[in-house]
């Protein structure tokens, strides 16, 4: 999941879980004001109607008109009720409970219950004759509380849709630095390392662009040294491998035809080192390599028996008479490049094979030792120049296969396990007269 995502999910989350903790506290707090108002004012209308009842007050300055969803129940001393504001309190079943009017005797009481089904607030004060109680109807609140409940709830999904907008728009802003930053190292190569430019606060991005300059730096002396030491190498072996050519050719001009197989052999093993030299040098100028002219070649006489030739033991099999067009100078390379990095995870020619196979419109030459695999996690960069393995080597072989195959619009493919380790090779077939 991207970054922006996973900052906007967990900002809304965030605000999600303080939405709905406003909420509860905002109905906790609304209905503890609603209910303990409503006792209180049951408390004021007790007092006056025992100040109506001793003779203080005039009955008719407070009993005029109603004071709400409200009524009075009058209690005699032992606690049994004689009368109510209306008929529907003076049924027995509508009589509060003998201890709670027995408590108020004593001192003035708050209770809550029900009085036959319906939920009350009541308020009980003593007077001359007994107690008086008001009664207050308390369905009226829970509907306001639910309806206060409704309101709070949508208002808390509208903020957390609210917020994930806001969000995702926010946390674009936030990694936008992050993201121009991903975006100039992804456009580097070997070929292209300068700074990172970073024009922006000194904060926590600002850091990570010095952090990646520095390594960018550090990884530029590093390729640098790696290119200056091909080109002195490839230099140096310029001269003997010139010297071993010449050589070669006039010792082939004087052998006789025992020697001369023999020779031939040697001349174009040398001819091959001295094209790897020419390759060492273009790879550190980070140059395309070069071929010669294309032609006409057959895949198993010019390509894997020759290559299986220099290496003693190696199996081909196989057999196709299709053939390819391509540099055969090149693709023997190719090939020998594989057999070579095989031998060197085996260390045993015998165990492996060079194989021919033709696929419809391809021509797939295979590479296949039974050696300890690749692991899988290292397979992506198993081609990139300087890359080495556990094998050893410089890390160019694999890398100039791959460019070779590019240059033949050809493709690699490895296939690796412990016990197995496949290299194929995908070349377009043609046949002669094509």
């Amino acid at each position: 999941m991207p970054l922006r995502w996973r900052v906007a999910i967990l900002g809304s989350f965030t605000i999600a879980v303080l939405s709905v903790l406003a909420s509860l506290s905002s109905f906790w707090i609304v209905s503890s004001v609603l209910r303990g108002d409503e006792q209180r004012a049951l408390r004021r209308d007790v007092k006056k109607v025992v100040e109506v009842y001793a003779g203080n007050k005039e009955t008719e300055e407070y009993l005029t008109g109603p004071t709400g969803r409200v009524a009075v129940q009058l209690y005699d001393s032992v606690g049994t009720l004689f009368v109510g504001s209306s008929p529907a309190f003076e049924r027995s079943t509508a009589a509060l409970p003998r201890e709670i009017v027995l408590a108020a005797m004593i001192q003035a009481q708050d209770w809550q219950g029900k009085i036959e089904g319906t939920r009350v607030q009541v308020a009980l004060a003593p007077f001359d004759m007994g107690v008086v109680a008001v009664i207050s109807d308390m369905s009226y609140i829970g509907n306001v509380i639910r309806r206060i409940g409704l309101v709070l709830l949508f208002t808390a999904l509208s903020l957390v849709v609210l917020s994930g907008v806001i969000g995702y728009w926010v946390a674009g802003l936030a990694i936008k630095p992050i993201t121009s930053l991903a975006r100039v190292a992804a456009k580097m190569g070997p070929m292209r390392l300068a700074p990172v430019g970073y024009e922006g606060p000194d904060d926590e991005v600002g850091e990570l662009s010095q952090v990646l300059n520095a390594l960018i730096a550090r990884l530029k002396v590093s390729i640098d040294g790696q290119r200056e030491f091909l080109a002195e190498t490839s230099h140096e072996l310029r001269t003997p491998l010139t010297s071993l050519k010449g050589f070669l050719v006039r010792a082939l001009r004087h052998s006789n035809s025992e020697q001369e197989n023999d020779l031939r052999d040697a001349s174009r093993i040398a001819d091959g080192m001295a094209r790897l030299v020419e390759d060492l040098l273009e790879l550190s100028r980070g140059e395309l390599l070069q071929g010669n002219a294309p032609s006409f070649v057959q895949p198993l006489q010019d390509i894997l028996q020759p290559v299986a030739a220099e290496f003693p033991g190696l199996r081909v099999t196989g057999n196709s008479e299709v053939g390819v067009v391509g540099d055969a100078d090149r693709l023997r390379q190719l090939i020998r490049n594989l057999a070579a990095n095989a031998l060197r995870a085996v260390g045993d020619p015998t165990r492996v094979v060079l194989h021919l196979q033709t696929d419809e419109d391809k021509v797939i030459l295979r590479v296949c030792d039974d050696g300890p695999g690749i692991p899988e996690e290292i397979q992506p960069y198993i081609f990139k120049k300087f890359y080495k393995g556990a094998g050893g080597g410089v890390g160019l072989g694999l890398a100039i296969a791959q460019q070779i195959a590019k240059q033949h619009g050809a493709e690699i493919k490895v296939k690796s396990r412990a016990g197995e380790t496949i290299f194929s090779v995908f070349l377009t077939a043609v046949s002669r007269g094509s």
